[in-house]
This record gives structure tokens, sequence and C-alpha cells, in this order.
């Protein structure tokens, strides 16, 4: 309890500048934390304790995200290509907190926050679905794939389970090189040469159009999880039925 109202006052240091040479935030004492305490007494804190995300803190929903993407992004955090912008306050919080915690916590987290049920898009900000939909065919698909969940071979985010108003704030991030301005983050640079093709009607009518998806695919898996569902129940079903054999016929 004492840790997690430490924790809570840190919030109010989003009003005051943050210093990008802070490389510790947190007590050292929270490294010893295992991933499930982690998650509620840091965490859980901005991102909620079922990952739903908070729009006073700026925090995204992040729960059902892969665990590949969120170390990825934590690992984007630690080599300085997120979180180090002055215009970017929530950034500068989670590249602190990814310096000063343990990679071995982190793998934990991701794995819990994967497990968790997605908080679909919903269409807060309105915008034009049909609109969006072409845009989004045209400009996101080929990275986010047609249903919005995202793509491990490109690095790319599920986008169905973000907020409408987040996903903007993000556009804005990119176009502006606030998050993506480096070259050096392959990625997140592309994300940077792509949104400056966005407007912010655009980007709400992309939103309207991410905010279908999610009615049709959040919270479901894709043809190839299944195929692997099915494979894992075989070889399952095979060990069962070998160690049913007597002994000397196995």
């Amino acid at each position: 309890m004492k840790f997690f109202c430490w924790f809570s006052g840190l919030l109010l240091c989003l009003n005051f500048p943050l210093q990008a040479e802070e490389k510790s935030i947190i007590p050292a004492s929270s490294k010893l934390l295992p991933a499930e305490d982690l998650y509620s007494q840091v965490c859980a804190v901005c991102h909620g304790k079922s990952g739903e995300g908070s729009q006073v803190l700026k925090a995204p929903s992040i729960a059902g995200l892969p665990d590949w993407y969120t170390l990825l992004q934590i690992e984007k955090f630690r080599a300085d290509l997120r979180g180090t912008n002055a215009d970017d306050r929530p950034g500068l919080i989670m590249h602190n907190l990814a310096l000063a915690l343990d990679n071995n916590q982190f793998q934990g987290v991701a794995k819990l926050i994967a497990l968790m049920p997605m908080h679909p898009t919903r269409n807060t900000m309105g915008g034009d679905e049909k609109r969006g939909k072409e845009v989004f065919t045209e400009v996101c698909a080929k990275c986010h794939r047609f249903n919005g969940k995202g793509e491990k071979t490109f690095g790319s985010a599920p986008l169905i389970g973000l907020q409408d108003w987040y996903i903007r704030a993000q556009l804005h991030k990119f176009r502006e090189g606030i998050r993506g301005g480096s070259a050096s983050d392959e990625k997140g640079f592309k994300m940077h040469e792509m949104a400056r093709y966005l407007s912010n009607e655009n980007a709400s009518d992309v939103t309207a159009h991410i905010a279908t998806l999610a009615k049709k695919y959040a919270n479901t898996k894709s043809r190839r999880d299944r195929e692997i569902d099915e494979l894992n129940k075989e070889k399952k079903q095979k060990t069962i039925d070998k160690n049913a054999l007597p002994e000397e016929l196995r």
C-alpha cells in the first residue's frame, strides 16, 4: 500500500517537467516484485486493473496486446526511441519506468496483459466510417491487416483494442515526429511518414472504421491461431491415447 500511494503521487508530476536523465523514478525494492504484483501496484495505476486505460491520464487500453508487441515497445522506451520528447508527457513516464524495472518482470507482465480480454475500440469522436474504411484499406491495412489486429511480421500494433482518442493522439505524435521521428526506429519512422498524409478529419474517419472492426473481430482468434489450437489439441490427444496403452505397446 505504501508503494501504491507513492506511485499515485508520482502522477501529480505530469503537471511538472520531467528530467529525461532521471534513470529511476520508483523504489529499488519494486525490482523484487513478481509480475502480478508489479502490474497491480504499478501498471494498473494508469492502465487500470483490467487494462482498460484512462483518458484522464492519457493511458491506453493495453488488455489483449500480444506479449511480443508489449515487449517491443518496452525495448523502444529503453533504447530512447520512445518517451524522450518533452511534448510526450505519458511517454516520459513510461521511458523512466522501462529503465527502472527488470526485463524479466516485463516478460511476466507482458504475458498477463496478453491474457486480458480486449476492450474493443468504441467510436466516441465521430467520423465517417465509410470514408474511414477507404483510407484504412489504402493506408493502414497493409501492415495492421484488414481486421485491425496487427501483424508480428511487421511489428504492427493491434488497433481494435485501443481507444479512438488514443489512436488520434498517436497519429498526431507520429505526424509531428514526437513519436517515430528517429530514423533509428525503423517501424516508428515508417508510421511517421505515413501519418503525414493523414489529416485530422482522416484520423477521425479511420478511428470510426476501427471501431466497426472492433465489433466484429475483438476477442476473436484468427484462422491461423485456431489452426494452431487444433494442432496442439490433436498432439495432446495423441499423448493421452499413447499413455492409455499398456506399457509394452507404447
